[in-house]
């Protein structure tokens, strides 16, 4: 029999709650630690910004109006039911993630688009083909196989985002596949709709039977390759991703990336990685971004870290509102330094200064922020 507290047996005898139905909740409970139901993450991510001159800066996501001047904020609430495939050939699993909060409605997934909104981060079914020994498929809303950031603040560096990661696109509505050719061979290839926004289901052409609406469709694939063990190169990692496709026909838009990662320097500790975003565009003008991210650990407890990126930026107007005014940035550059300092279990908690500036700009933007999560 199940144990229960003393609170909960009075409870029980005064009427107000039955047995069964604390049993049955004591259950569920049970099931979101493992089994069936699957296993329940997530993090609470807060943060207080500075921003020079009280000019909130253009170009890079999240520090629109509501982060405008020296202001406290909760970022998201990210809560994340995920469960393995089960260990057996035509297995299958799942994944289910929300955002909760101020940020939520950033994500643009269309379940809700007013400010403090819930908003879908990831839907998607885990299918093993029992049949094709490594092959999996990812089937649903699922994020992006480009970038070398991601939405998720617990998974970053960095507060803020990358120009890069702005370029990008985030999410898809299709299959993805995932091939494990070798211990040192990953590659991946997948459909999605053509759509160039994060909304579930959208597409830029969603009329099959019009002939001139008739490719709706984008193609995605990535490799990547586990260098052997060399002396300086070993246990390093090139990965190349491209998405193709995306948009109406009159304008579609192809999204490249390339990236060395785990790049060991010969001091330890210290670690290099390179990304390199680029999108070629049927109409108007290309994007080019390099981006040199360093990692330092200094202990087990502080680690300093460093992002600087340089290129080009052409977003047309309305393809991407977090650039703000500043839809072509010619001559990029933006360096960001933060430190991580793991002070209490659990808890992420960094400060990091970032400095951009472009030819076209009139004068650099300059952030401060601190950001404090704590991951369940």
């Amino acid at each position: 029999m199940m144990k229960m507290n003393k609170w909960t047996m009075a409870l029980a005898a005064a009427g107000v709650v039955s047995l069964s139905s604390v049993a049955q909740a004591q259950e569920a409970v049970a099931g979101a630690d493992g089994g069936s139901a699957g296993t329940l993450s997530g993090y609470i991510s807060t943060s207080y910004g500075m921003i020079k001159d009280g000019v909130a800066p253009q170009g890079y996501w999240n520090t629109g109006a509501d982060r405008a001047t020296d202001k406290y904020a909760l970022d998201v609430v990210d809560l994340r039911w995920h469960k393995d495939q089960a260990a057996q050939p035509w297995g299958a699993g799942y994944t289910f993630e929300i955002w909760a909060g101020p940020d939520a409605d950033n994500i643009g997934s269309g379940t809700n688009a007013a400010q403090g909104s819930v908003e879908i981060m990831e839907a998607n079914i885990d299918l093993d083909v029992g049949s094709v020994d490594g092959l999996n498929l990812k089937v649903g809303y699922f994020t992006t196989i480009v970038g070398a950031e991601t939405y998720n603040y617990n998974a970053n560096a960095f507060h803020s985002r990358s120009f890069g990661f702005a370029v990008e696109p985030t999410h898809h509505t299709g299959i993805l596949g995932s091939y494990t050719v070798s211990e040192s061979l990953e590659i991946q290839f997948g459909v999605a709709n053509d759509s160039t926004t994060a909304v579930i289901n959208s597409g830029d052409d969603n009329d099959p039977l019009t002939v001139t609406d008739s490719d709706s469709t984008l193609f995605m694939g990535s490799l990547k390759y586990t260098l052997p063990e060399l002396p300086i190169l070993g246990g390093a990692s090139l990965y190349y991703a491209v998405i193709n496709g995306a948009g109406a026909d009159t304008n579609e838009q192809d999204n490249h990336y390339v990236s060395l990662e785990n790049l060991a320097l010969g001091v330890e500790g210290l670690t290099y990685k390179l990304a390199i975003d680029w999108t070629d565009k049927d109409v108007g003008a290309d994007s080019t971004i390099i981006g040199h991210y360093l990692s330092y650990a200094i202990n087990d407890k502080v680690t300093l870290n460093a992002r600087i990126e340089m290129g080009n930026v052409n977003q047309g107007t309305g393809e991407s509102l977090a650039f703000g005014a500043n839809q072509n940035l010619d001559g990029l550059e933006s360096y960001t330094i933060g430190l991580d300092y793991k002070l209490w279990e659990n808890v992420t908690s960094r400060i990091e200064w970032r400095v951009d500036d472009a030819d076209n700009l009139t004068s650099d933007q300059e952030t401060l922020g601190v950001n404090i999560i704590y991951s369940f």
